[in-house]
């Protein structure tokens, strides 16, 4: 009776993404029906006419279950710059959360490209998609991280229940290893598979963010995609740079960068005012 309830009203809290404050509102939901102890606790749930599978004692797959979203605030800008028959690049793919997404607004004609380097999480990129039947002829999933050359690296995580964390830079906090992971450019991948359209990047990678964009230059100078990306200072300092270099890298190849807010809102990144932590989006000018 409990888990029916549970999932009644997981499906009224999802739709409350449209309305500002609706966050509040499932946050009382999830205090009366906390995460389960056991790990994992998988749930399946169709959403915007998406399927998804997620375990709910994890920090990302519970918020998707009660919120259809992780954090729905690039998500708003996502959609809102993604059009029907685009490319979309999936960097740190995770779940597939962005990934279903992005097919979402591409739809069967479009193209999807998700990269994932972690062996579990990658299996539950692929089960994601596989729900999704309607649009296999449209999305690659691709087990392998990226970087600014090949190789060979060891992906390492957090303990905890944030499974969104994973990151090719050990560190106090990052000390669980995952799995070893292979490594290629976006450059190599883009002349790999052909593309000849390359319309919107999202990368997520938990401070190797610069390194994906240094392996992409070929890519970004071609088809100047608008670029999603997380911009985190202590992620950064981990992979051994500043935030501020990876700012200067894409104003460089002549991009205007805006913070992403609450419900998508955009404000002018401030070169001397990087927040510790930015979902930004880069568009070409």
């Amino acid at each position: 009776m409990r888990n029916r309830l549970e999932n009644f009203l997981a499906g009224i809290s999802r739709q409350l993404f449209r309305i500002p404050g609706g966050f509040f509102i499932v946050v009382l939901l999830k205090r009366i029906f906390p995460a389960p102890n056991t790990s994992p606790s998988w749930k399946t749930f169709r959403f915007r006419g998406m399927v998804f599978r997620v375990d709910v004692s994890k920090g990302m797959g519970n918020a998707i279950f009660w919120r259809g979203a992780h954090d729905w605030g690039p998500l708003f800008v996502l959609e809102r710059v993604l059009k029907k028959g685009e490319t979309f690049i999936d960097i740190g793919a995770n779940q597939g959360e962005y990934t279903l997404w992005g097919l979402r607004k591409v739809g069967p004609e479009g193209k999807v490209i998700a990269y994932e380097p972690s062996t579990a999480i990658f299996q539950q990129l692929e089960e994601n998609i596989r729900l999704n039947p309607g649009y296999t002829q449209a999305i690659s999933a691709r087990k392998l991280g990226l970087s600014d050359r090949p190789g060979t690296l060891k992906l390492y995580t957090k303990s905890g229940i944030n499974e969104g964390v994973n990151s090719m830079f050990p560190s106090a906090e990052h000390d669980v290893f995952l799995n070893e992971i292979e490594l290629s450019t976006l450059d190599s991948e883009v002349r790999r598979l052909g593309l000849k359209r390359v319309d919107c990047l999202k990368i997520d990678v938990e401070g190797a963010e610069l390194a994906v964009l240094k392996g992409g230059l070929k890519t970004i100078a071609t088809f100047r995609p608008k670029i999603l990306v997380e911009i985190n200072k202590e992620s950064c300092n981990a992979a051994g740079y500043e935030a501020t270099e990876l700012v200067h890298f894409l104003e460089n190849q002549h991009y205007n960068l805006f913070t992403i807010g609450l419900r998508g809102k955009l404000t002018p990144l401030k070169k001397d005012a990087i927040p510790e932590f930015s979902n930004t989006i880069a568009f070409p000018v």
